[in-house]
């Protein structure tokens, strides 16, 4: 395929195992791929692996291109994070100290970090925690790539890692949300990552046998496992479909294998003949294009950075732009509070010329309240002594022989008069005590008005002499009913 233009753009996948390298341009529908490179060698450090990406590029004769990198190895980390609810400006620093806590060989090194989206897009379950891909990378190996690149006339457009371009090619190839196993042969060990709703949950990169016979039979069974253990972790998540990238001789017939294992539909990218390392130095391109590039280095580290303080200082510029304006609110504001001020004292010394004159009136006013809050009193303490004197009144009426009144006892709070009565009846039997008793309950209400009325106590009293009358003692306690207004 013929490729135009003046700076070629390569995207390069280097691992332990080598480098495969692809070389492309952007068109009207994407990326023209054109000539690839798979050049396996074992390296065993950064310097040689970026030495090695040159020679590469050397052999076949490519010219200040312009290379995205996906890497995995050389101290490359990745990991996927949960936080609570908070803004990536918060978040941001804790990612970098969790990832730096969780791989301790990163000493110097450079983070950076990919939202994902929410496991539960309807928010039913707010707040939602938030989910990051995490990626990391040693500052040397960033450095020898660059410095190797460079003096070799090509620029390192882009660095990252291994997880980020296969889901950028996830993006690319496979439209649709759902719960998503990708799986990726690659030339230095499996990948397989469990995408649900979008976001990245769970990588497993388990080594695979070096014979092809018995590749596609461990690629299944690390697939079940890890899919077991998805749904444990994830609230019964299950697997919608199985996309494996890139094409490769030993995993012809793995597609129809995993979709009988695992009884889900199975999906396999081609694009151009490319094998899976391909797809991933594709996806390093994708990711390089991107508007939210997850870089670990390279020119588009340097740009985000640049795109980043050039937010800050609009955001500086607009912070003193809302300054001065507050500024000119308060000296206004202060102007208008002082002039109201004078304003109030005028009015204030007015009120008070006023109010001379009005002092007789208020004292004479103040008289007569004091004289109607005076006889209310006089009319209250009338009301409340007949009402006491129709009380005891109704009382003398009530309790007659045989009953007689041993005890009364009253008081006064805001509701009323309060009163406690106690007794005794002697009669020829308990029976006729008792009837008694209930005659003075049953006639009490009739006499004086009550609010309530209970019998507190009820005896008979004990007696030896043999002459002596049965004796009934009684208590009773109710309350007089305040006098109508009306």
């Amino acid at each position: 395929m013929k490729l135009s233009g003046r700076a070629p753009l390569i995207g390069v996948y280097v691992s332990p195992r080598g480098v495969v390298a692809i070389e492309c341009r952007r068109s009207s529908g994407g990326f023209e791929i054109g000539r690839v490179f798979d050049v396996p060698l074992t390296l065993k450090s950064p310097g040689e692996a970026a030495d090695h990406i040159v020679s590469v590029l050397q052999s076949a004769g490519v010219v200040g291109a312009h290379v995205s990198v996906a890497m995995r190895g050389f101290g490359v980390a990745h990991q996927t994070l949960q936080f609570p609810p908070a803004t990536d400006e918060v978040l941001g620093p804790i990612i970098e100290r969790e990832v730096r806590r969780l791989e301790p060989h990163l000493t110097d090194c450079v983070v950076n970090w990919l939202a994902q989206p929410p496991l539960d897009p309807t928010g039913t379950n707010a707040p939602a925690q938030r989910a990051f891909l995490a990626t990391a990378a040693p500052l040397e190996t960033v450095q020898a790539l660059e410095n190797a690149l460079r003096a070799a006339g090509h620029e390192l457009s882009h660095l990252t890692a291994l997880p980020v371009a296969v889901q950028r090619v996830l993006d690319q190839f496979d439209s649709g949300t759902g719960a998503i196993v990708t799986i990726a042969s690659l030339p230095d060990g499996g990948y397989i990552g469990f995408s649900l709703n979008g976001g990245v949950r769970l990588i497993v990169e388990p080594p695979l046998p070096q014979d092809a016979e018995h590749e596609a039979a461990a690629i299944g069974e690390e697939v079940e496992l890890a899919t077991m253990f998805v749904r444990q972790q994830f609230r019964g998540a299950y697997i919608d479909r199985i996309v494996l990238v890139g094409v490769k001789e030993s995993l012809v017939d793995l597609k129809v294998q995993l979709a009988d294992r695992m009884k889900v539909s199975a999906k396999q990218l081609e694009a151009e003949g490319l094998s899976p390392a391909g797809f991933v130095a594709l996806g390093a391109v994708l990711d390089g294009q991107t508007a939210d590039a997850q870089s670990i280095g390279g020119s588009s580290r340097y740009r985000a950075r640049t795109r980043q303080q050039s937010r800050l200082e609009m955001a500086s510029h607009a912070a003193l732009f809302v300054l001065a304006l507050a500024g000119l609110w308060t000296i206004g504001e202060t102007a208008r509070t002082v002039w109201a001020k004078s304003q109030l004292a005028t009015a204030q010394k007015r009120v008070e010329r006023d109010a001379f004159g009005l002092a007789p009136v208020r004292a004479t006013a103040e008289q007569r309240r004091l004289v109607r809050g005076a006889i209310a009193a006089v009319r209250v303490v009338t009301a409340d002594r007949v009402g006491l004197q129709e009380t005891l009144a109704g009382i003398a009426a009530v309790v007659r022989p045989p009953a007689r009144l041993d005890s009364l006892r009253l008081s006064r709070d805001d509701a009323g008069w309060r009163a406690t009565l106690g007794g005794a009846v002697e009669s020829n039997t308990n029976a006729r005590a008792v009837q008694s008793v209930h005659d003075l309950y049953r006639e009490l209400p009739q006499r004086i008005p009550l609010d309530s009325l209970r019998l507190d106590k009820l005896t008979y009293a004990d007696s030896s002499a043999a002459d002596s009358a049965p004796t009934v003692r009684f208590q009773l306690s109710f309350r007089v009913a305040p006098p109508r207004k009306d």
